[in-house]
C-alpha cells in the first residue's frame, strides 16, 4: 500500500495516532497534546507531535547535564524500538527505520518513519 493511500484513510491515521500515543504513555507516563501525520516523501511518514517535557529530566538539567542527556537518549531509543514494533505488528507496515528528535523549549517532537522499499 502506498503512503498516500495509507494516509488518505482517517481510520489508518487514527490507528497510527493511537499507536504513537500508547507507546508515548508507556514510556513517559503521559499522552501527547497535539499530533499531526503527513507523508513527507514516497516511503516516509512524519509525525509532528507536541507533548509535555518529562519533569524528572527537567530536574536533572542544571546539575547533571550528562546524565540527563544519557537518559533522554536512552528514552528516545526505547521509544523508537517500541514504536516501530507496534506499527509493524498492529498495522503490518514494513518499516526500515525510525528517526526522532525533540525540542524541550518548544515541546515539539518530530518522528520520521522510513518504509522498506
Amino acid at each position: 500500500m502506498s503512503i498516500s493511500l495509507l494516509l488518505s484513510s482517517n481510520e489508518h491515521k487514527k490507528k497510527m495516532s493511537r499507536c504513537y500515543n500508547e507507546v508515548h504513555k508507556e514510556i513517559y507516563g503521559v499522552g501527547v497534546t497535539q499530533l499531526r501525520i503527513e507523508a513527507v516523501a514516497d516511503g516516509m511518514i512524519m509525525f509532528l507531535v507536541k507533548h509535555q517535557r518529562v519533569v524528572a529530566l527537567r530536574a536533572l538539567e542544571d546539575h547533571y547535564t550528562e546524565l540527563k542527556q544519557s537518559v533522554d537518549s536512552a528514552l528516545h531509543h526505547e521509544f523508537k524500538l517500541r514504536f516501530q514494533k507496534k506499527l509493524s505488528e498492529e498495522m503490518d507496515l514494513p518499516i526500515q527505520g525510525v528517526l526522532r528528535d525533540y525540542d524541550p523549549a518548544s515541546e515539539w517532537a518530530c518522528t520520521l518513519i522510513i518504509m522498506e522499499s
